[in-house]
């Protein structure tokens, strides 16, 4: 009876292994063709329709210069007509509450400025209609290595400068809770700066026009939007972001070289790590996964596409890609402060309390 039972044992677990084996086979298969046919109805589903890209900012910025280098490729990879829609306003609010509550049919998406929208849900800026951990990411297209910059005239030549000014220099920025205005008031808080903070201009080629008319000195921007106008002898780099300085501009201090104290470095290394977040787009909450899944295999095509990255390199832009899966976690990440008094100096500085 023993010997009977082993040898039936013998006998019995290959066959229970086959059979395992066999139904992983098939659950497999199953899967992998319900993918492939969800991938196939997505792309049914774009072919000749129209998406819409929503740039939260006038034309002739950096985030519209991104918005129309994607538009071709995007079209490429999705077999959409893209077309690219402005809506400026609030600091890029606007075209981000417009994003978050458009039809989730994934007809709909948008280039962001994630450090703005990051501050504005953190501190609950009036007017703010989203929830960045809900969006559809997609992946982010750049970061930005932000730069202080002063108008040709102003008498500000360097970061010393600065700081030993004797009257209040004016920096331009756009609307609360823009990337330009939260550079300014914290960097102004941590590295006791002698600025003024003007804001209010709807858009960076707004900044501009106010440098030209001389009603402000200075503003910061992501370096390559600064660039033209530095490279034109009408604007001067006088500090940069980041733990090092870039290659490019390597006779740049950082702000973190300028730091007077370890909180000041501990506030600035907070607004570091929101910088992190660039320029992402994104789609509305509620798009079906499968099309979220296109769109992310699209941009990610996009992005690797030998004559985008010619005329990335043509327009002076710089790609720091990340995946739509990557950009969930840094913006997680971007939103948990750990430190609450140093929670408490964003909220505060970004509302206009300090």
């Amino acid at each position: 009876m023993i010997a009977r039972f082993k040898n039936s044992l013998r006998i019995m677990v290959p066959g229970a292994m086959v059979a395992i084996l066999f139904t992983a086979v098939v659950l497999f298969v199953t899967a992998a063709t319900a993918t492939t046919a969800l991938a196939a109805d997505a792309a049914s589903f774009y072919k000749g329709k129209n998406l819409t890209l929503v740039v939260p900012y006038k034309p002739g910025g950096g985030y519209d210069t991104w918005g129309r280098l994607l538009a071709p490729f995007l079209a490429k990879y999705t077999g959409a007509r893209v077309i690219v829609k402005n809506m400026p306003g609030a600091g890029g609010m606007l075209g981000i509450n417009e994003v978050y509550t458009a039809r989730p049919n994934g007809l709909t998406i948008n280039i962001q400025n994630a450090v703005a929208a990051v501050t504005n849900q953190l501190v609950g800026v009036k007017g703010v209609r989203y929830d960045l951990l809900k969006f559809n990411w997609l992946g982010r297209v750049t970061t930005d290595r932000r730069v202080l910059v002063m108008r040709k005239g102003s008498g500000v030549k360097t970061i010393q400068d600065l700081i030993n000014s004797k009257t209040p220099v004016k920096i331009g920025a756009t609307g609360l809770g823009g990337s330009t205005y939260v550079d300014a008031v914290v960097t102004k808080k941590a590295l006791n700066l002698p600025i003024e903070i003007v804001h209010g201009y709807d858009s960076s080629s707004e900044v501009d026009l106010g440098l030209l008319r001389g009603e402000i000195d200075g503003t910061y921007g992501s370096y390559t939007s600064r660039l033209k106008m530095v490279k034109a002898g009408e604007q001067y780099i006088i500090l940069q972001s980041g733990k090092k300085r870039a290659a490019v501009i390597a006779d740049i201090p950082t702000w973190f070289e300028v730091a007077p104290s370890e909180n000041a470095r501990n506030i600035l290394a907070v607004l570091n790590a929101m910088h992190e977040t660039g320029r992402p787009l994104a789609a509305p909450p509620g798009v079906a996964p499968e099309r979220v899944a296109f769109l992310r295999q699209a941009l990610d095509k996009s992005m690797q596409d030998p004559d985008f990255i010619k005329s990335v390199a043509k327009a002076k832009r710089e790609v720091d890609y990340v995946s739509g899966q990557e950009m969930e976690e840094i913006i997680r990440t971007s939103l948990d402060i750990p430190d609450p008094e140093i929670k408490k100096f964003f909220v505060d500085a970004v509302k206009g309390d300090i």
